[in-house]
């Protein structure tokens, strides 16, 4: 469906991201070898740290969901078995959580392939929910025979991550989602629009909306937007917030580079 009433929409070029410039420091040696085993060992640390954790509470969730699911067989009681979903409910959220810690702190690596834009689009579609599908006004401007160099399962991941952001935004009033798919003129990129009617009006969230950890919702862990823009950077391409006015709505726009390999 196309909505020919939706806010124009702003075109934007990917950015380079060079490595940050630092001054020089003047140390010994020994003093330089000594402060990069010291940070080695405090990343090491704190990675297997994070995996001890995950591995313990997810343990511990897995108890508490066998058990609620064995309590359940024998509530008579309409609230008591409502009350024992609500521990599913959160259980499953817990999960997420622990799933997206475990995903960021994972080395990073890129499965290749050759994958049709449209095609991978009809996928990423076909993975919404009913209810959120029935909110998404989606267009794509693209060509059938191109395609592009990425690892679709992340590309996937990431666009999925930064609709389903629009999506809780404007839950609450059903309102719905856009999403367009085009190119640049004369280039070899890829745009993905997507725009929900709801604003960001607080100056410093949208300061923060790349920050990992950074989340203004109860339910997730603040890392979406994070791993959506570092998956796309590693395709040589970006996420960025696009709004061109705040009272407007929300745009993200994530940018796929087809020549980079």
């Amino acid at each position: 469906m196309i909505d020919h009433g939706s806010p124009p929409l702003k075109n934007i070029m990917p950015t380079l991201h060079p490595t940050s410039e630092r001054a020089p420091i003047r140390r010994s040696v020994s003093n330089q070898n000594e402060s990069v085993s010291s940070e080695s060992v405090s990343s090491e640390t704190l990675s297997d740290f994070s995996q001890v954790v995950t591995h313990r509470i997810g343990s511990l969730l897995s108890s508490i969901e066998g058990y609620t699911d064995l309590i359940m067989a024998k509530l008579d009681s309409k609230e008591d078995r409502e009350n024992a979903f609500r521990i599913l409910e959160s259980v499953s959220r817990v999960g997420g959580i622990l799933a997206d810690v475990k995903h960021y702190q994972e080395s990073f690596s890129l499965n290749k392939e050759i994958k049709n834009i449209r095609k991978l689009m009809a996928e990423v579609l076909g993975l919404l929910a009913d209810s959120e599908a029935d909110r998404l006004i989606f267009e794509c401007r693209i060509p059938d025979g191109v395609s592009a160099v990425i690892d679709q399962t992340k590309i996937k991941q990431a666009l999925l991550s930064v609709l389903r952001n629009a999506f809780e935004a404007t839950a609450p009033n059903k309102l719905p989602v856009s999403l367009f798919v085009d190119a640049f003129p004369g280039t070899s990129v890829v745009q993905f629009r997507i725009y929900s009617p709801i604003p960001i009006a607080d100056q410093s969230t949208r300061r923060q909306l790349f920050n990992p950890f950074f989340t203004t919702k109860a339910t997730n862990l603040g890392l979406g937007l994070t791993m959506a823009r570092r998956v796309f950077r590693e395709h040589g391409g970006d996420v960025l917030y696009t709004s061109s006015e705040i009272d407007a709505g929300t745009e993200f726009t994530c940018t796929l580079d087809l020549s980079s390999k």
